[in-house]
């Protein structure tokens, strides 16, 4: 069985339910909007990556999720002046796709290092141009995040078997 074919006849199932259950139940989907779009091709990428252990699907996947999840932000308050420092997240989470899409896919771990700098120059321009473009001061309380994530990235490489 080839997982590629696994991926695409569950996403054409799962799109044909939702859009046979639109038919039937048009308020079903009252909630939709259209950030979700997307999302749910963020989720496609996402699953295809995992399910196909294609490291180099994860970067769309985590840049449309991102994108998504930014937009139906925007669009639930109207503070769409935010857009003025949530660009910086777009490198981050390309960053971001790069370092998990290389714990499964040997062909991207040298791709690592690359996904670490533009993660943290991602998060440091996010941080500054939040603080010059009214991002509150209340996010910069979580700073220790990063250590978390440093800590993270750094004991899963010592517990890596060695060569």
């Amino acid at each position: 069985m080839k997982r590629d074919n696994l991926v695409w006849g569950l996403i054409l199932i799962l799109v044909g339910v939702g859009f046979l259950l639109n038919q039937f139940f048009p308020s079903l989907f009252g909630w939709f909007s259209w950030p979700w779009i997307l999302v749910v091709i963020g989720g496609i990428f996402f699953l295809s990556s995992l399910i196909g252990r294609v490291g180099g699907l994860m970067i769309p996947a985590l840049i449309l999720l991102g994108l998504g999840g930014i937009f139906l932000y925007q669009t639930a308050t109207g503070n769409w002046e935010s857009w003025s420092y949530i660009w910086a997240l777009m490198p981050a989470l390309a960053g971001l796709g790069m370092l998990i899409g290389s714990l499964y896919d040997r062909e991207m771990v040298p791709a690592r290092p690359v996904g670490a700098i533009m993660f943290v120059a991602g998060l440091a321009l996010f941080a500054v141009f939040g603080g010059v473009f009214g991002l509150d001061v209340d996010i910069l309380r979580y700073w220790p995040v990063l250590l978390i994530l440093l800590g993270l990235v750094v004991l899963v490489k010592a517990l890596r078997p060695g060569k």
